[in-house]
């Protein structure tokens, strides 16, 4: 079994923190996202892993070469442009073989059982199968609906309240893939192909395409506030991964002065600095960064080397681009966004 993972996306949801790094390389309490989801096909014996990249591909070649140093062996293809969820598969074709291939798209945290996702593809033949998960309101998403042997009936997308059958399971795609040799050679080369929208549509009209529905952990991490929950849910151990869990996270190297306070569910990355009397509270902060004497952060969320002066504050979701700067005594409240380098002075008016 082999698997690729879609991480070409540009991650404008999560700018500017993604001005610098592509997404999948946004740390997660102790390292960079996607590394979970490498972990996660490991401790199901699957380390022939491809890498479809298009934003930024150098980051993660820089970061995790070969694969080797944690336990698997990786393969990397560049998008000469973006090619949509099924063109970056089919232009991966090239690095597998002939049997079945599991899609990761790129942003998703989950601890699905991927031996039996792959039991039950193979129990009916599918052509291919898309792991789901059930959601209270679909009306975002697009929902699936299934026949009684779980072949799939229907895609709604964004559905209306008057669409919706009272009882039913509202199931959602839940990024994870499982495609045949066949279904991946189907797919037309050389322009933006949407598995969503093209192809699983067409297995699903010749009764190949099986829906696996789940309940277990799921979360997009594309947006502030999901990225900063995710945090939270990897520390309280509500999703299954290789990262420590805790009441809070502090990386290596970093200082804490006495009578600081990192509290709820934060995560602070390593090399960082926290003076007395400072108060880290539900936020996030990266590698480096600089919190002053008497400063309060709450439910924000600091990039690399981002220095916050003496008795500011920020609370609320702020964002802050590597190497931003907020001068002593400022107050930001959130949603905020500050740009990658940009110095926020005393008497400056922070954007949302």
């Amino acid at each position: 079994m082999q698997a690729v993972i879609l991480v070409g996306g540009e991650g404008t949801r999560l700018r500017p923190l993604t001005a610098t790094r592509p997404k999948p390389m946004m740390p997660l309490v102790d390292r960079p996202f996607v590394e979970h989801q490498l972990d996660h096909l490991r401790r199901h014996g699957i380390t022939d892993i491809v890498f479809s990249c298009g934003y930024r591909p150098d980051a993660l070649e820089a970061h995790f070469g070969d694969g080797a140093s944690i336990g698997v062996g990786l393969s990397y293809v560049v998008d000469p442009m973006p090619l949509g969820t099924a063109g970056a598969v089919a232009n991966a074709i090239g690095l597998l073989g002939d049997g079945d291939v599991l899609v990761f798209n790129g942003d998703i945290l989950t601890d699905l059982d991927l031996d039996a996702f792959i039991a039950a593809h193979r129990e009916v033949r599918a052509r291919a199968s898309i792991a789901l998960t059930p959601v209270e309101d679909p009306s975002a998403y697009g929902l699936v609906r299934l026949n009684p042997d779980r072949s799939v009936l229907e895609f709604l997308e964004k559905p209306s309240r008057d669409q919706l059958m009272p009882g039913e399971p509202f199931l959602i795609n839940a990024g994870t893939y499982l495609l045949s040799r066949a279904v991946v050679a189907s797919i037309p080369t050389g322009r933006s192909v949407s598995i969503e929208r093209e192809v699983f549509p067409d297995v699903a009209a010749g009764g190949g395409l099986f829906g696996f529905p789940s309940r277990c952990y799921w979360r997009d991490i594309g947006t502030p506030a999901s990225y900063l929950e995710a945090h939270a849910d990897v520390l309280a151990g509500r999703v299954r991964t290789d990262s420590p869990t805790g009441p809070v996270y502090v990386g290596e190297g970093s200082a804490v002065a006495a009578g600081a306070s990192v509290t709820g569910a934060a995560s602070v990355g390593a090399g960082s600095s926290i003076a007395a009397g400072a108060v880290v509270d539900g936020a996030v902060a990266g590698d480096g960064a600089v919190i002053g004497s008497g400063a309060r952060l709450s439910g924000c969320v600091l990039g690399a080397g981002v220095t916050v002066g003496e008795g500011a504050v920020l609370e609320g979701l702020v964002v802050v681009g590597d190497g931003a700067s907020i001068a002593p005594g400022v107050r930001v409240t959130g949603p905020a966004s500050i740009d990658t380098g940009e110095h926020v002075a005393e008497t400056a008016e922070v954007a949302s």
